[in-house]
């Protein structure tokens, strides 16, 4: 009784603190206005402040995938013809067989014609289509089959983009980060934006995404729970007691009695292990999601992605995966597992996609020793530059993910 108890309350405290948690988490506001200016200085992202530098890093985004589309195209339209020029030569080859075999019939044919115009003559009967031989149409004037093209697939803004490479938001009139996308329902740009869940009432992403999967498992476990205890209960109503004649139910009222409560024990039953097979088959889809460094915007665009490169003859690689161990971590942080799991209002630890293929932290998660050796690093970068006066102002900043021909390359 004790355990069940604790055990009972332990499971709904979860699931409530997750689920409460998961509907009042932002993935907008400061919070993450911190994050993706944490995030732009980390990767060395000049973020643009005023709205000319805003208006430049637009045009640079336009220009950038104006430029891989059209490369994209010119790829696919060589492809086709390529196809083309083989689809002819194969034809023509046929032809040649084809022909080879009606020279050999030619003779066969004369010979049959001949003999045919002969006897007609001479019975007087002959017919005028007796008298034509057979036209035969040349094979070219043959009407071909046109070849069976499938559409190409629709292509977003973001599946031209680099891993790690800041695109523009027309919806928001901001940089879009690596990973994020605009949400339509909440009108904001979320961080690492898997889907918007009705049944939060809110965007599932970068700061409650954790939360999410943590409702999803206790769900599962309080469920699976359930289905235990009342399975025999449920078993017991369904195998005995069931034709029992009415002596019986005179003989035994206190038994009868209990039948009664047959229908909650089998409505408590079918529930949990409904519900316990609905809830278990999307958290193995998140738990693969969350194993595996994706969201599911990413999955189904990692998806084409590889389909196109079977096409090519190569193999895909999804460039934030970093093994299960460490993709955990990206989502769960760096303590223990077990304790990961318990009930946590702590923000995330580590960026939303790793930096150099490997975890990056924020600068809240920092030990202390790692801030004071990034702050001596920037101490000696400000004397560098104090030291080298006005040269250094007039060298301008690189932007990261302007037009950068090796990142086109390696995209397109």
């Amino acid at each position: 009784g004790f355990f069940h108890t604790v055990l009972v309350l332990f499971l709904l405290c979860n699931v409530c603190f997750n689920y409460a948690l998961c509907v009042c988490t932002r993935n907008k506001g400061e919070r993450y206005d911190v994050v993706v200016r944490e995030l732009a200085d980390c990767m060395g992202f000049l973020y643009p402040e005023s709205e000319e530098e805003m208006r430049e890093f637009k045009q640079d985004f336009e220009d950038k995938l104006i430029h891989r589309s059209n490369m994209r195209r010119q790829r696919a339209l060589r492809a086709e013809a390529a196809a083309d020029a083989e689809q002819q030569q194969r034809q023509q080859q046929q032809q040649q067989q084809q022909n080879g075999n009606g020279d050999s019939s030619v003779t066969n044919v004369d010979s049959t014609q001949s003999q045919i115009s002969t006897n007609a003559a001479s019975n007087g009967q002959m017919n005028e289509t007796q008298l034509q031989p057979s036209a035969r149409p040349p094979l070219s004037s043959l009407p071909s089959t046109p070849a069976r093209t499938q559409p190409p697939p629709r292509l977003y803004g973001w599946m031209l983009l680099g891993p790690h490479e800041w695109g523009y938001c027309n919806y928001s009139k901001q940089p879009k980060p690596p990973r994020s996308h605009y949400d339509h329902v909440m009108k904001c740009l979320c961080l690492n934006m898997d889907h918007y869940c009705p049944w939060m009432f809110n965007v599932v992403g970068y700061f409650n995404y954790r939360y999410f999967c943590n409702f999803l498992f206790y769900v599962f476990l309080g469920m699976l729970y359930a289905a235990t205890i009342t399975f025999y209960p449920f078993y017991e109503i369904t195998g005995t007691h069931k034709h029992h004649s009415r002596k019986w139910q005179r003989e035994h009222p206190d038994e009868v009695r209990e039948r009664e409560q047959e229908t909650p024990v089998v409505f408590a039953f079918m529930i949990s292990l409904s519900v316990g097979i609905a809830v278990f088959c999307l958290l193995s889809f998140h738990a693969y999601l969350v194993f595996t460094a994706q969201t599911t915007i990413e999955f189904h665009g990692n998806m084409s992605k590889k389909r196109r490169a079977r096409e090519r003859g190569t193999s895909w690689i999804n460039p934030y995966d970093l093994g299960w161990k460490d993709n955990f971590k990206q989502v769960y942080g760096s303590m223990h597992p077990i304790l990961a799991m318990l009930p946590s209002s702590r923000e995330p630890e580590f960026f939303p996609f790793p930096i150099n293929g490997e975890l990056a932290k924020r600068r809240h998660t920092k030990s202390k020793e790692e801030v004071k050796g990034n702050r001596s690093r920037d101490k000696t970068m400000s004397t560098t530059a104090i030291s080298m006066g006005s040269t250094a102002s007039s060298v301008p900043r690189r932007r990261v993910g302007a037009s950068d021909p090796e990142r086109v390359a390696l995209i397109v």
